[in-house]
């Protein structure tokens, strides 16, 4: 082991007490495992956000054969910005597991895994090269698992099972580029620009663009992206709704994150812009954007219908990517940070819908503003920064994402914009109507057995929390811009 030791404790301090969560005696009264995570997601939280601030630039190798094969993690500037998305985001979904999971069974297992996953996360967006990308990615499938499963019926598992079956798929996809990648590149380290050696490349051109889109196509299963985006509505009405709300606020930005790190950190921006990869890219995003809204649309189940909203819009942050603009670039990382923190939301809705209520279909949910006027308010702030209206953030990254489209050339700088738009009206449908049926249910509906359902703190300010950030950071997002705008990669 040889480099900053501090790297070590957001990784090795979760994955520890997530073990003893699981497994001590002392730990089986739920209140006390409340407590116990309570204080470990507080704590990683803390140690992944000074990290972030304190050690940039700092690196720390975990375990070493050759200097390929190594385990290492360094903060950059784009593991700055996961670190402090990751802790921020996990804890309050987990506060928020709180009160949803007080019914469940085997609450000390889910908060085991729960925390596991939290270190696993901190290692993955620190890591320094992509073999530790992919040992910590593959890591991270295995221990969100068991989050999918948690319920055990036969719907989770074979949710479990789809989720396991698209992920190792797309793993073996990145390992087979990172087997090509080793082959002609100078290192296998994330470099600015990329690493491939252009006397090893010459000649080799055609093969390595297949590879990139191969690798894009892998990570883009995380991601949601059409062909392989069949696990996402699937596993998430399967799931309890925290685990829903991460896997889609967080562990979808995984796979975007490793196109990141494949297509400006391995390959380059310069070797795939102007190629059929990057057509084929951009076509792929699209189709994902506007099937996942029409699908949203027409589908009665509320966590399926959310489902399928993730679907299009983390096609948004892969659009943006792949016009290989830096002001794409910049608005799908405002889009990262939207979505985190409105789609974490919009499950959380879910679940207090399902927890308090009992209701899982979008058209049981008329009246629903008598019984959860807070939740359902919430509910409405969010759903207008996904559509894009200002002042949300939403707007800010959707103007930076089809002012990127318009900066590329040919069919893409209309068709882009175009479809954006399409998808956010979509949006509106798909979303307010659950509103305007929540709030207005019409004259006609008897509304006489409808109660409120009490919902405490624990549900409430991680909800108003991420409600707020929407907001806030869509009137004030200069600093995020800045931050943004800086990334060395375009």
């Amino acid at each position: 082991m040889n480099g900053c030791l501090w790297l070590l404790i957001p990784v090795l301090f979760p994955i520890l007490c997530g073990i003893i969560a699981g497994t001590a005696k002392g730990l089986k009264n739920r209140k006390h495992v409340r407590v116990w995570t309570g204080i470990t997601m507080t704590a990683t939280s803390a140690a992944m956000i000074l990290a972030a601030i304190l050690l940039p630039g700092k690196e720390l190798t975990l375990w070493r054969i050759t200097d390929v094969l190594r385990i290492t993690v360094r903060i950059d500037s784009l593991s700055r910005f996961f670190l402090i998305l990751v802790g921020t985001v996990w804890t309050l979904v987990g506060f928020y597991a709180f009160e949803y999971m007080e019914h469940e069974e085997n609450e000390p297992r889910f908060y085991c895994f729960w925390l596991i996953t939290q270190g696993v996360l901190a290692a993955l967006v620190t890591a320094e090269n992509l073999v530790t990308f992919y040992l910590f990615y593959e890591a991270m499938t295995l221990m969100t698992l068991p989050l999918v499963l948690h319920n055990g019926t036969p719907e989770a598992i074979a949710a479990g099972i789809k989720y396991l079956v698209y992920s190792v798929f797309g793993a073996a996809a990145a390992l087979l580029g990172i087997f090509f990648l080793n082959h002609y590149g100078t290192t296998l380290s994330f470099t600015a620009g990329g690493f491939l050696d252009p006397a090893l490349t010459a000649g080799h051109e055609s093969t390595l663009l297949i590879i990139a889109l191969v690798m894009i196509l892998g990570f883009g299963t995380k991601a949601g992206m059409f062909p392989l985006h069949g696990w996402l509505p699937t596993a998430h009405p399967a799931a309890p709704a925290p685990a829903s709300a991460v896997l889609s606020g967080i562990i979808t930005k995984m796979g975007v994150l490793g196109t990141i790190r494949v297509v400006f950190e391995c390959f380059g921006a310069d070797f795939i812009r102007g190629t059929w990869v990057q057509t084929v890219w951009s076509v792929l995003t699209l189709i994902t954007v506007f099937m996942g809204s029409m699908l949203a649309l027409k589908e009665n189940g509320l966590k399926k219908r959310l489902a399928y909203s993730s679907v299009s819009q983390v096609s948004y942050v892969l659009f943006g990517l792949s016009t290989l603009t830096a002001t794409g670039l910049t608005g799908s990382m405002l889009h990262i940070t939207f979505h985190a923190a409105i789609k974490c939301t919009l499950f959380m809705f879910a679940g207090a819908v399902i927890c308090k209520t009992g209701l899982t279909k979008v058209d049981e949910l008329k009246g629903i503003g008598k019984r959860l006027p807070a939740v359902l308010g919430l509910f409405t702030v969010v759903s207008l920064g996904l559509i894009g209206i200002p002042p949300t953030g939403g707007f800010v990254s959707k103007w930076y994402l089809a002012q990127g489209a318009l900066e590329t050339e040919g069919i893409f700088r209309i068709v882009g914009p175009a479809v954006l738009l399409i998808s956010a009206i979509l949006t509106a449908a798909y979303l307010l109507t659950i509103t305007i049926r929540g709030f207005w249910p019409g004259r006609d509906t008897d509304l006489s057995g409808l109660t409120k359902a009490p919902v405490t703190w624990r549900m409430l300010i991680p909800m108003g929390v991420l409600a707020a950030v929407t907001v806030f950071c869509g009137m004030f997002p200069d600093r995020l811009i800045s931050f943004f705008s800086e990334l060395p990669f375009c």
